[in-house]
């Protein structure tokens, strides 16, 4: 039974992984690198006497430094692409490739020593072993949790910050509380013995709880797109219209994207505008976002669609898109087939003829 459970966790793991690599990567690298290195982490410190030494034959010492990206990939994100691109956020991963150099520099430099280490390491002689030096194996096992630990407290509060989605906590906190079992696990696979709960297999038990986390924030929430962290910011509106019912909706990120596909700033194309399954596909948040967006401020698809739409063809008039061009060029520029349709949904969203638009704002 024990053996099963284990296989099932590491198995919830490689699928978790799997999962985000086709379905988030193209937005969010940062989140791989924080599912590669728990996986890491599960192989690294599962019982050797259930599954012998041949993982960790296999893992030590070249999988070792993944240890040390969990907590920058988990941190980046949640973090703004902009802030991700910034080449000072490479800082964050420094542990993680000052220990590859460190290997490299201990082959190159005493190849026979790092041997001898390697053997040593593989032989569980952790304490004694220096083959990142001139920090202990021991050391490097035992901080990754702490410094892991720390980086769940940054990621909190960026969420804080930007505002995020209750859900967007989970993660990091769940995470937070389950450190100190982590930190038990890796003490008793390091040293023997343990430092709060003596039976090892229970630990890895409970450990279940934060594998099922994980799990349930790849495949349920979807780590944040970067639209959902982007820093708030005042646009001024296109038409001086409020969308209806935005005061009753919280999600601020999910306002701003409506904003900027108004204003331009986001350009969404025509394809992506036909259907609601599409659009929603093309934006950074899920159905039930949409779905309480549309609760909440007591609209539909077929009215945002207009909203976007009108909105703007009016951004597109205050750029003098009608100096050089028509009216039946601005539908089609905006989606609409004929001007008949663009007069229509006019009237509908803004209450005002496109004519008395341009005639009351001089355009």
């Amino acid at each position: 039974m024990y053996r099963d459970y284990v296989i099932l966790v590491i198995t919830l793991l490689v699928i978790a992984l799997v999962f985000a690599g086709i379905r988030v990567r193209k937005y969010n690298w940062p989140y791989i690198y924080f599912l590669t290195g728990v996986l890491m982490s599960a192989f690294l410190f599962t019982d050797t006497t259930l599954v012998g030494n041949s993982f960790l034959n296999f893992l030590y010492p070249m999988f070792v430094p993944f240890l040390y990206v969990i907590g920058p990939g988990i941190y980046g994100s949640v973090q703004p692409l902009k802030e991700r691109q910034n080449p000072w956020h490479i800082i964050h991963y420094l542990p993680f490739i000052i220990g590859y150099l460190m290997i490299f520099l201990h082959w190159f430099l005493n190849g026979d020593h790092y041997n001898m280490a390697v053997v040593k390491g593989r032989a569980m002689n952790w304490s004694e072993n220096f083959l990142f030096y001139p920090f202990s194996d021991l050391f490097i096992f035992l901080g990754y949790p702490l410094y892991t630990a720390l980086y769940y407290l940054l990621c909190i509060r960026k969420l804080r910050q930007h505002k995020a989605s209750r859900e967007q906590f989970y993660l990091p906190i769940g995470l937070l509380i389950y450190t100190p079992i982590i930190f038990d696990i890796i003490y008793n696979f390091a040293l023997g013995e343990s430092l709060i709960i003596p039976d090892p297999k229970v630990q890895r038990y409970l450990m279940f709880g934060g594998v099922f986390i994980i799990f349930w924030d790849v495949i349920i929430v979807k780590p944040p797109k970067p639209k959902e962290v982007t820093e708030r910011k005042i646009i001024s509106r296109p038409t001086g219209a409020v969308y209806p019912g935005a005061e009753y909706v919280s999600n601020e990120s999910l306002l701003l994207f409506l904003e900027e596909i108004c204003t331009g700033e986001e350009e969404i194309p025509a394809t992506e505008m036909r259907s609601k399954t599409s659009f929603i596909k093309y934006s950074p948040f899920d159905d039930r976002e949409w779905e309480r967006f549309f609760a909440k401020s007591g609209t539909n698809w077929n009215y945002l669609k207009k909203y976007l739409r009108v909105n703007k063809a009016v951004t597109l008039i205050k750029e003098g898109f009608l100096e050089e061009g028509n009216v039946d060029e601005l539908a089609h520029a905006v989606g609409y087939s004929t001007r008949a349709s663009l007069y229509l949904s006019f009237r509908q969203t803004l209450g005002t003829t496109l004519p008395e638009y341009r005639e009351e704002q001089g355009y």
